[in-house]
């Protein structure tokens, strides 16, 4: 299944994949379509933080790349799942990142705040659904989304509770999972965003399968009608 489902929803900005190193590209070829405006913000929902920045420091060439079908090749070669946050926010494609996750690690370590030269790398760090409202409501979260762009970036493993993988998935409840996601879909006007499937990472792809008819039923989609964005 990796790699094999690249589809997305034109009038509404909705695109999917299996392999979310896909994301860079995505938010790259949606600023030049002026989709989103440079600094756009990203919130990030998933049961990883999918924050390693090694591949600035492997491949500082990221900065100069503007046809479309280079930063494409440059997604196929060199990002990967985990690393296709740090090229965007170093390219200025995306600006501050609030984080929905409960992965152990923090994002806004000392050593990371200033890793591209003359940006600070900064913004929210909460480890729940319900921690993101009470964020989003108390006017926490403001700050980050007034006069910005907005991207959802969405992992559906955020919804596996077992960090196994490819296996023995402890999916939360539909109830739970429609529940945040009709939230997800609602507490802002979203100018983009990107799905990653991670079959491996939700328990394998039935379980992927799953989640997805869930999305697709709250975000009112219809899979028939998804077009390709491989070629484009």
């Amino acid at each position: 299944m990796r790699d094999r489902k690249k589809v997305f929803f034109p009038e509404k900005n909705i695109y999917l994949m299996d392999n979310h190193k896909w994301a860079f590209y995505i938010w790259e070829l949606a600023r030049k379509k002026s989709v989103i405006s440079p600094n756009a913000t990203l919130i990030h929902v998933d049961a990883h933080l999918d924050d390693c920045p090694f591949v600035l420091q492997d491949n500082p060439e990221y900065l100069e790349i503007k046809e479309l079908s280079s930063l494409k090749r440059f997604t196929e070669n060199h990002v990967t799942y985990d690393t296709f946050i740090w090229p965007a926010f170093g390219r200025g494609t995306i600006n501050n990142i609030i984080y929905v996750s409960d992965y152990p690690n923090e994002p806004f370590q000392d050593w990371a705040t200033n890793y591209v030269e003359g940006r600070t790398y900064e913004g929210l760090r909460l480890r729940s659904m319900p921690h993101f409202q009470k964020a989003a409501e108390s006017g926490l979260v403001e700050p980050y989304v007034n006069d910005n762009s907005l991207i959802l970036n969405l992992d559906l493993d955020f919804f596996n509770e077992e960090d196994f993988y490819g296996e023995n998935p402890k999916l939360k409840t539909d109830n739970e999972v429609f529940s945040s996601l009709t939230y997800l879909k609602n507490v802002y006007n979203w100018d983009l965003i990107t799905v990653a499937l991670s079959p491996e990472c939700c328990g394998g792809e039935e379980a992927a399968k799953h989640l997805l008819d869930i999305f697709v039923d709250v975000f009112d989609i219809d899979l028939a009608k998804s077009l390709s964005w491989e070629h484009i």
